[in-house]
């Protein structure tokens, strides 16, 4: 499942475009070079050409076109499901490992058989989908929710257990599609000593403390507040 990006501000949806647009070039590829050779068989074909022999004869050509088709046909396919798995799209800062060489840079295309990476200085640096072993892509960040909490029951609470429920927590009912990385932040209330802006009947607010948390998407409000309960869980 992929990460959102930090402050995600409708870049998923030019993400899926993105991909969508990729993997129908990549197929329209696919699909041009099938016509290319079904027509020059057929061209062969009309002009009386036995096609049999003609490939039987030239053995040695069929078994290089075998080998290089086949590469192609492992990289044309780790491409596509690359892309369908959103590992990396046009303009991501990513960490490629190639045969024990890791190699870092910005994804500047993504080819039928091949990735190009402009690198920090400048290069161009291109791979076959194949041939890579590992991807650390920097741009996919988790998204992060401030929740905000009475400071008393968090207190009473117990921070370590707290990490453990909501690891516990991911694809439960309510949070579906949510997963919960084992980090969580807290931050001392603000002073508001000076502060009598709260109740117009003089009462002080209840103090509350923030607790920051990192998920795999944006949380909407429902899934806020079944957050925060189970954050207070005893």
């Amino acid at each position: 499942m992929r990460l959102d990006r930090l402050g995600d501000d409708g870049q998923s949806d030019a993400r899926k475009r993105q991909r969508a647009d990729a993997v129908a070039r990549m197929l329209g590829h696919l699909v041009t070079v099938v016509i290319f050779t079904v027509c020059s068989f057929w061209a062969l074909e009309r002009l009386g050409v036995d096609l049999v022999f003609a490939i039987s004869s030239a053995g040695f050509i069929g078994v290089a076109i075998a080998l290089s088709g086949q590469d192609l046909v492992k990289d044309y396919l780790a491409g596509t499901r690359g892309l369908l798995e959103d590992r990396y799209a046009i303009g991501d800062d990513v960490l490629l490992r190639v045969s024990g060489t890791e190699v870092r840079g910005t994804v500047d295309l993504i080819g039928t058989a091949s990735i190009r990476l402009r690198t920090p200085d400048g290069a161009t640096w291109h791979a076959g989908h194949a041939t890579i072993d590992s991807v650390t892509n920097l741009s996919q960040l988790p998204s992060i929710s401030h929740i905000d909490v009475p400071l008393e029951e968090w207190a009473a609470a117990d921070a370590h257990a707290a990490v453990h429920r909501l690891a516990d927590a991911s694809n439960d009912v309510g949070l579906t599609g949510v997963v919960f990385l084992r980090d969580i932040e807290m931050h001392e209330p603000a002073d508001e000593s000076g502060d009598d802006s709260g109740d117009v009947s003089g009462e002080a607010a209840p103090a509350t403390v923030t607790v920051r948390i990192k998920t795999n998407r944006p949380l909407s409000s429902p899934e806020t507040d079944l957050v925060r309960a189970k954050l207070l869980e005893r």
